[in-house]
């Protein structure tokens, strides 16, 4: 069964994640949608896939048991004045105890910025969202993220260190984690990224996706919908395009599984010049799908798994341009669905 990673405003309503049974997708779902109730809310702050730095206060709308990591660190209070430069960067748990009820919420800490590189080394960013905050959520991004993650270590030669990997809340779905996908952990990351002294730079990007058909298009982030630290967790082109301008590395390769992510070349193209190689999963107005044979997100599969892994041997010196050929030729979507590819590299472009 298949689920398009389609994200469509109707009126003030949003239908996401919808399963469909056609080869072909439409607008009309299949899928039923049960009804939810809202759990207790203890935690007034942080929120829920936070970044957080420094001292803050953790509050909560009653007096409560209050847990770092498992350990108590105040008995029936309202506040807790939490100094996370003690702790590590990355995710950390908060959890309430109200009586016989808790709620426990993950945040991030980040106090320290990333380790500066070694000149001649290739970094990536890896994005793969399953699970949303506040949209529907898909089944195999994940994966994808998982799946490009080993393929990068054990085939191509990345350092593990030299990877991020942002993801949702089930962090054991990934063999590295770094942080939840919020649009500000990202944005944060391609900061990071595009500054680097090196080689290459990836930036592989799986989940929701959606736009106006005209070119319009946007990714969601786990927070979309339910912004965190002062984004709304829409990432459009426009915002991508600002974000890798004035890239160092001299290679870019950009893969993006998300419905309507093909309205996303043109920005990158301006970003990126004569550096950048990008595929997408669709055009501006097309579709990508969750596909349970291959538990994968289909160009995932398609051009990582069936082209440059099983064809190609995960050959070091593939030129990305024959992968795209050999798995495109085989694709099973077409239309709006049919993947892009925005070659501005001159020569071969191999990771």
């Amino acid at each position: 069964m298949n689920k398009s990673k389609l994200f469509v405003f109707v009126i003030l309503s949003v239908l996401v994640g919808s399963t469909l049974v056609a080869v072909t997708p439409t607008v009309t779902t299949t899928r039923a949608m049960k009804a939810i109730t809202p759990k207790a809310t203890y935690i007034t702050n942080p929120t829920d896939g936070e970044t957080v730095s420094g001292t803050i206060t953790i509050t909560t709308s009653t007096s409560a048991d209050i847990y770092i990591d498992g350990v108590r660190v105040a008995k029936k209070a309202r506040s807790y004045s939490w100094d996370t430069t003690s702790y590590t960067d990355g995710v950390h748990t908060i959890r309430v105890k109200v009586r016989r009820y808790s709620e426990t919420i993950t945040v991030y800490v980040a106090n320290d910025s990333p380790p500066p590189p070694l000149a001649g080394d290739k970094f990536a960013l890896i994005v793969g969202i399953s699970d949303y905050k506040a949209i529907s959520d898909l089944s195999y991004c994940d994966e994808d993220a998982t799946d490009w993650y080993n393929y990068l270590v054990n085939s191509m030669g990345y350092a593990s260190e030299n990877i991020i990997v942002l993801g949702d809340s089930r962090t054991n779905n990934y063999p590295q984690y770094d942080g939840i996908a919020t649009e500000y952990n990202i944005k944060y990351y391609i900061n990071w990224l595009i500054n680097l002294d090196c080689d290459e730079i990836c930036f592989i990007t799986s989940g929701h996706g959606g736009g106006d058909g005209y070119g319009n298009s946007f990714n969601c982030a786990w927070d979309c919908a339910s912004g965190e630290n002062g984004e709304d967790g829409y990432l459009d082109d426009f915002e991508f395009q600002a974000a890798f301008t004035g890239v160092v590395a001299p290679k870019v390769f950009v893969f993006m599984d998300h419905c309507y992510s093909g309205g996303m070349i043109p920005e990158f193209s301006i970003a990126c010049g004569n550096k950048l190689y990008m595929t997408t999963t669709c055009t501006e107005d097309g579709y990508g799908w969750d596909v349970g044979t291959f538990r994968n997100g289909a160009w995932t599969y398609y051009f990582l798994e069936y082209a440059l892994i099983n064809h190609f041997g995960s050959n070091l010196n593939t030129a990305m341009e024959d992968a795209f050929d050999y798995a495109s030729a085989s694709y099973p979507y077409s239309g709006g669905d049919t993947p892009q590819e925005q070659d501005n590299y001159a020569g071969d472009f191999t990771l």
